[in-house]
């Protein structure tokens, strides 16, 4: 798996000088970094700072154009660290690892997803490290306020399913997307992966409300997670529109890694939280609470009731 993932790092390498040496005139090239860091306290004197980049290649086809090839290519290559400052394990732990390669194409109604990524002591060292999805997509609606998307897929992961007290790692199963908007409504539901809901209140108003929600799991209720938020666009009437957000909320997170030995730790919290959102730059600071600590499937402890702070930033290159 590790070979494998090096690999597809050159294709997407080699796929960036290719199609960089093309003509510009049908076609722009765009290339996105982002960075990330997450400090989470889940114990008195424990706490977990997440540093992250992320590099994301697209080309998209100028509007009116006419040509055989797709529509638009992205490519994005992802690594994060996780840094336990009291240890996980036996071993005491210190450093986790995050690794992740995508790739889509789209062609007039027709779109191709891969992703792969793996997150642990050794990422790629064991099907349960392993998150990947392979889709395909036909668009069958297209209009100003509603789409609707079908195809199927091949989904790889851990999702702690067990049929006969076997694991079971693998399905194939059916994709779809439909979103509807309208002037005081918004939202989609979506069967790409794990099912996820969103939706959006007022969303052309000052204030509008957001919610969405998942599942990371089937242990419990608490794997049913979410986001919900009031959020504010202050300048909504000015030049700068939706530029510029506050916003405050609540959420429900689930987060998991696997060291070498296969023990997988997992972390699950809510928190309250406020959002300061001028697009290329997002920070959210917010307070956890009621949260548990599993080790595999089984609850080992109450997590501590404490902070969280996060900082993204996004540049065009």
């Amino acid at each position: 798996m590790k070979k494998a993932f090096f690999l597809f790092v050159l294709i997407f390498c080699f796929k960036f000088f290719a199609v960089s040496q093309e003509p510009q005139k049908l076609f722009q090239n765009h290339i996105i970094s982002m960075l990330g860091f997450q400090a989470l306290q889940t114990g008195e004197q424990d706490y977990i700072f997440s540093p992250s980049v992320n590099l994301q290649f697209m080309r998209v086809k100028m509007p009116g154009i006419e040509s055989a090839q797709p529509d638009s290519i992205a490519i994005a290559v992802g690594y994060s660290q996780s840094y336990h400052t009291e240890g996980l394990g036996a071993d005491e732990v210190h450093q986790l690892h995050g690794c992740s390669l995508m790739a889509s194409v789209n062609k007039d109604k027709n779109s191709y997803l891969a992703m792969i990524a793996s997150n642990g002591q050794f990422p790629f060292s064991h099907i349960k490290t392993v998150t990947g999805v392979l889709l395909y997509t036909h668009q069958l609606i297209k209009t100003d306020n509603m789409g609707f998307v079908l195809g199927g897929g091949l989904v790889v992961g851990d999702f702690e399913l067990t049929i006969k007290d076997v694991d079971i790692y693998f399905f194939a199963l059916p994709v779809f997307r439909f979103n509807y908007k309208a002037d005081f409504f918004s939202g989609s539901i979506s069967l790409m992966g794990p099912p996820a809901i969103q939706l959006t209140l007022f969303p052309k108003s000052m204030f509008s409300f957001k919610g969405s929600c998942g599942i990371a799991g089937v242990k419990s209720i608490r794997d049913l997670t979410f986001d919900c938020s009031l959020v504010c666009y202050p300048l909504i009437h000015s030049q700068m529109g939706e530029m510029l957000s506050v916003s405050a909320g609540i959420m429900n997170k689930v987060s998991s890694t696997t060291l070498r030995n296969k023990t997988k730790y997992t972390y699950q919290y809510y928190s309250a939280y406020a959002e300061i959102n001028a697009v290329f730059a997002t920070v959210r600071c917010g307070y956890n609470f009621d949260g548990k600590k599993y080790v595999n499937k089984d609850v080992v402890a109450d997590m501590y009731e404490g902070l969280f702070a996060s900082l993204n930033v996004m540049f065009m290159l």
